[in-house]
């Protein structure tokens, strides 16, 4: 009997500490602020807004931490490498021959081929974007060979491969649309079955907290662009059989976030952010309505991924009607300059 008793008293008193603990949590240590005072996020300039409602599927707004952490985005400088280091990535993507130098930072290249290819390059910070001329071959919108979006986006990640563009934490958040011809531009179609060309957007995969022990995701935050719905790199495929011309936009704002560097930072409340957004502050995206009344029905934490700013910060994201999108800096105004 004491035996069964001593492991009641065990089963029950471990059972009521875990108990306690969810109730009563431990009090979390002052956020570090390891980096001292941020700048201010730097939203791009607004177009103009609608005015917003909240309405929530619950009817309230969440509580959110009290803090996020804050990482840090290493910003290039200009340096003497540049240049070789443009020409390969050129050659690597199809482009042997040398450069149009249009200021300090900027190379263009162009190749004499039917599609008019044309690379334009910050030699900076890396930065490129890579174009050809479909409406110089008609035929390709007929050379229809998407059977799939595994399909279409494993041959994405071909390319990405291919020209050394495929850096650790851009799989894993892609989005895949579809478009089609229309008095020679490229507009949304409604399905694969019917795209004459596809679209590939790869943005930076979220930042996900985990429990050490159990391996359990407790939060996941995603990065959301200043062009919501572009990402960090985008790529426009044919149905070609031919490299040189499946391959007819390609567009590489990457950036890197180094993740072994960062601090934890004090947060708006949810309430505050919504305040901030309903006086005029934080950023609309620019596919928002710019009039009108918008109904928000999502609010969540994310990170905005901008690539002009030393430190990725946290952003709280606004979902509404008709494609409305805006955000608000999480961080507490004491640890802004």
């Amino acid at each position: 009997i004491g035996f069964v008793g001593i492991s009641l008293l065990w089963y029950v008193g471990g059972w009521g500490i875990k108990l306690y603990k969810q109730y009563f949590p431990p009090a979390l240590p002052t956020p570090l602020a390891g980096f001292g005072e941020l700048r201010k996020v730097n939203f791009p300039k607004e177009n103009g807004r609608p005015e917003v409602l909240l309405e929530l599927p619950t009817g309230e707004i969440p509580t959110f931490p009290d803090r996020m952490t804050v990482y840090h985005s290493p910003l290039k400088r200009s340096s003497f490498l540049n240049a070789s280091k443009a020409v390969e990535q050129a050659a690597q993507l199809g482009f042997t021959f040398g450069p149009i130098e249009t200021s300090k930072t900027e190379y263009v290249w162009n190749n004499q081929d039917q599609l008019g290819s044309k690379l334009t390059m910050n030699i900076v910070t890396g930065h490129f974007e890579l174009t050809r001329q479909w409406q110089n071959n008609p035929g390709l919108a007929s050379l229809v060979n998407f059977k799939s979006d595994a399909q279409v986006l494993s041959a994405g990640v071909g390319f990405l491969r291919k020209s050394g563009v495929l850096p650790d934490d851009i799989l894993g958040e892609e989005k895949i649309g579809y478009l089609k011809v229309d008095s020679g531009k490229l507009v949304p179609a409604l399905s694969l079955s019917d795209a004459d060309f596809v679209q590939i957007d790869f943005f930076r995969k979220n930042v996900e907290e985990v429990e050490l022990e159990t391996k359990e995701v407790l939060a996941s935050y995603p990065f959301y662009r200043p062009i919501s719905d572009k990402g960090l790199i985008r790529l426009v495929l044919s149905g070609s059989d031919d490299p040189n011309e499946r391959l007819v936009l390609f567009e590489n704002e990457y950036h890197a976030v180094d993740y072994t560097r960062s601090s934890t930072y004090p947060i708006k409340t949810g309430p505050q952010a919504w305040e901030e957004l309903k006086n005029g502050g934080g950023f609309v995206t620019d596919a928002s309505p710019d009039t009108g009344n918008i109904k928000i029905r999502r609010m969540f934490l994310g990170y905005f991924d901008g690539g002009v700013d030393e430190h990725t910060q946290p952003v709280y994201v606004f979902l509404g009607d008709k494609n409305f999108v805006a955000y608000v800096s999480a961080i507490t105004d004491e640890w802004l300059k």
